[in-house]
């Protein structure tokens, strides 16, 4: 038996089509990741709230109607896989969209730190472009105001580049850990809505963990998967 359940497990936890033993699995996993399971127990929330909202028969407002077929229609919107069979109506569409305005989104330095991950990954393939693996916390701190984490053993840089974004400059160091994985750390000097403890989300092909630590703001992207991004980041936030 697997002792790890996988993304798409987790999802068909959510959606009640496990059978006993990967429930076990799934919910020995979430015993053990307070944060996925918060994530988890959020997407039950969601789904029973549809629930009960596609029990109501009044017809969507005309404002919302666009809106809410556009989120019945997409098919890799992650929130219509919540919509419970049989009652993804207009008017349950457009009581999600509501509900997915006032939500939380991640904040938008994350974009930036997804982008330039990406065009570090194409530096680091083309011979014209030279990478700068020199890191001197000190200058950048005294330049900057960005404090880095301390990385673990076996993270090496490969290169460290400024980034302008909208409010402050932000530092983006890529590295490359003894097992040939390639990531980057995008640090910025900005209070932002990221959590303390770190939160993944998918941005694109990658996978990008967020987190914050007082007037900080930083994000580890990569191309594993969320959870492990997830718990990637929980190690470094934790120097």
């Amino acid at each position: 038996m697997t002792d790890r359940p996988s993304d798409m497990e987790i999802d068909a936890y959510v959606d009640g089509e496990l059978d006993v033993e990967r429930r076990f699995v799934v919910e020995t996993q979430l015993a053990r990741q307070p944060d996925l399971a918060a994530r988890v127990m959020g997407d039950l929330s969601t789904r029973s709230a549809l629930q009960m909202l596609g029990q109501d028969a009044r017809p969507a407002p005309a404002y919302l109607k666009d809106t809410a077929d556009q989120l019945v229609r997409a098919p890799k919107n992650r929130w219509r896989r919540l919509i419970p069979v049989g009652v993804a109506s207009s008017s349950v569409a457009a009581a999600l969209s509501v509900w997915m305005i006032g939500m939380d989104h991640p904040p938008s330095y994350v974009s930036y730190a997804a982008a330039s991950h990406r065009i570090a990954m194409m530096r680091a393939d083309m011979n014209s472009q030279i990478e700068a693996p020199l890191y001197d916390a000190k200058e950048i701190a005294a330049n900057t105001r960005i404090a880095m984490p301390a990385l673990p053993d076996g993270w090496h840089v490969t290169d460290v580049q400024l980034f302008p974004t909208d409010k402050a400059p932000a530092l983006l160091m890529a590295v490359k850990t003894d097992e040939g994985q390639r990531m980057t750390i995008f640090a910025v000097h900005e209070k932002t809505s990221a959590p303390q403890q770190p939160d993944a989300v998918r941005e694109g092909a990658q996978s990008v963990a967020y987190w914050g630590r007082g007037d900080m703001s930083y994000a580890l992207t990569g191309d594993q998967e969320p959870r492990t991004m997830d718990e990637t980041a929980e190690a470094l936030a934790d120097t």
